[in-house]
């Protein structure tokens, strides 16, 4: 009877926790202690361009903590860049915090967790997957009609477009100055042609 009445109040917390934290389908369950950690982001699917959020809820044995007491921040990182950003108590969800960004690039997040639960140290990492939570896709997914650049594809274009620009000014700027050069030798070569037949006719005389 024990182990039945066990298992249904872990099966009760674990409907209360998931209820009272939204959708987690696509989040990330972490442990820490006495803590779990759900991880994700505040909007999903996640696009690039959009406002979004790194959302972190916590909760004990029995269910969300009314006063988490936390002191976290969340290290984001795409590829080699990276950021830390201050995490915030969500409005009237006390268990809730959250941090506010807009992802540019479409591709790989992780969010590095670290900081305090009342005396319980945090260090948990979650890499987006098809098992945790969702990896930034590009916002043409969702256009209609028309698929426009994002500011990140526009960036790259320009980036890309930059170096042949300046290779493209600067034979520009070299077949000037060899223009300029030769008009140069060519008044040159006329002024000395001037003064050698005017020498030549004073010398007639």
């Amino acid at each position: 009877m024990a182990s039945r009445s066990n298992r249904s109040v872990a099966l009760t917390t674990a409907a209360i926790v998931g209820l009272s934290l939204g959708t987690v389908a696509a989040h990330d369950r972490k442990t820490a202690g006495q803590f779990q950690l759900v991880i994700g982001w505040g909007e999903e699917p996640a696009f690039t361009g959009s406002r979004n959020s790194v959302v972190v809820a916590v909760s004990d044995a029995g269910g969300p903590l009314k006063e988490a007491g936390a002191s976290l921040s969340v290290e984001v990182t795409f590829g080699s860049e990276r950021v830390t950003l201050p995490l915030e108590p969500a409005f009237s969800r006390p268990h809730e915090y959250r941090a506010w960004l807009v992802p540019t690039r479409a591709g790989t997040y992780t969010f590095h967790v670290t900081g305090k639960v009342k005396d319980q140290a945090i260090d948990v990492s979650s890499t987006c997957s098809d098992r945790t939570f969702d990896c930034v896709a590009e916002a043409s997914d969702i256009q209609f009609p028309a698929k426009d650049p994002s500011a990140g594809q526009l960036s790259d274009r320009i980036d890309r477009a930059l170096p042949r620009a300046e290779l493209a000014t600067a034979a520009a700027w070299r077949a000037q100055a060899i223009a300029v050069a030769a008009l140069a030798v060519s008044v040159l070569t006329a002024a000395v042609a001037i003064v050698l037949s005017r020498r030549k006719d004073r010398n007639r005389v």
